[in-house]
């Protein structure tokens, strides 16, 4: 199991899991490896990297504790942080220490409750059918296609129907004279029997001076044998008023996850975007993006993992890199869990 796929999952699950003890898990994830990528700069340098916030594993430093309230209540914490393994510095330039999750809350065998810096409803979704699992996030075209990774000011509350969870959440947006301002609202169902994993989500956005974003996603996979196939899309509409139209932005993709053996696993996956409407400078926003990814892991243990990967990304009009139509991307290293 990822540990991604551990940390995201327990916010779902918590609610459904008796807790005894109160005592504070510390955890965590460091990754470092090399990478290489193609197209930098309008002069078409490559460029080589250490410095990250990991690369197949988002690098994190986290404090949990959950303590039994009694007759199947609970209260918990989580506060996480991210930090650049190649400089030791943390993963934000703004120095925000817990940029990755300070939430808590209450909850129950049928549900739960938490407020805070928290994963968005459509991030949570998303997670349960990209073929990567939000791995190589600084690589994975669908990252900045979640309707926001984390919101601020976040109350969501969750409920566990079996294998069925139901999402929703509201962003305050602190403005005075104005609920809507800088808000976000969604709604989300995800379900997941183990084998059959499917969900949907749609998200309103606003910002500071109130124009709309409207997102929706939805997606499935099915794990079957030693494989996994998987497929989703996102559909993003954001009202510009200084250019007095909107901009459409859209996603699709499709991959597949192989259990060579019991510890390797290979991983094709092909992303698309189509970004069309008009931007905040009046531009008009047409371009294309298509990503074809491989990724090999192999499990030394039940916490280090080595990886490697190659992709191949083809862009046109306003979603060329540096004016260029190709970027190649090569990467290898090593993450361990603790």
């Amino acid at each position: 199991m990822k540990h991604s796929y551990a940390v995201l999952t327990a916010a779902l699950l918590a609610c459904a899991t008796p807790y005894a003890q109160s005592a504070v898990e510390v955890y965590g994830s460091i990754d470092a490896g090399l990478r290489n990528q193609t197209n930098v700069n309008a002069a078409g340098d490559s460029k080589t990297t250490m410095s990250s916030n990991g690369t197949y594993n988002s690098n994190r430093l986290g404090f949990k504790s959950t303590e039994d309230l009694g007759n199947g209540w609970n209260t918990h914490f989580t506060l996480e942080s991210g930090f650049n393994s190649g400089t030791g510095a943390l993963n934000n330039p703004v120095g925000r220490l817990f940029l990755r999750t300070a939430s808590v809350g209450v909850g129950h065998k049928l549900g739960m409750l938490d407020l805070g810096h928290q994963y968005t409803n459509a991030f949570m979704t998303m997670y349960g059918y990209d073929p990567l699992s939000f791995q190589y996030s600084s690589i994975n075209p669908i990252m900045p296609a979640t309707a926001g990774v984390w919101f601020d000011n976040d109350i969501k509350v969750i409920g566990t129907f079996g294998p069925v969870y139901t999402l929703a959440e509201w962003s305050l947006g602190e403005q005075a004279g104005s609920t809507a301002a800088g808000s976000a609202r969604s709604l989300a169902m995800i379900y997941n029997d183990g084998h059959v994993s499917a969900g949907a989500a749609y998200t309103d956005r606003r910002s500071l001076s109130n124009p709309k974003t409207t997102h929706w996603t939805a997606g499935g996979a099915y794990r079957f044998g030693k494989a996994r196939v998987s497929a989703g899309f996102v559909d993003e509409t954001a009202n510009v008023l200084a250019a007095g139209g909107d901009t459409h932005n859209r996603h699709a993709w499709a991959g597949v996850n192989y259990a060579l053996y019991p510890s390797i696993e290979l991983t094709a996956a092909a992303y698309r975007q189509k970004l069309s409407g008009v931007l905040a400078n009046g531009n008009t926003a047409d371009g294309s993006r298509n990503l074809y990814l491989l990724s090999a892991t192999y499990a030394y243990s039940k916490r280090t993992k080595f990886y490697a990967m190659v992709d191949q990304a083809r862009m046109s009009n306003a979603l060329l890199a540096y004016g260029h139509d190709r970027q190649r991307d090569l990467a290898f290293g090593i993450n361990h869990l603790f």
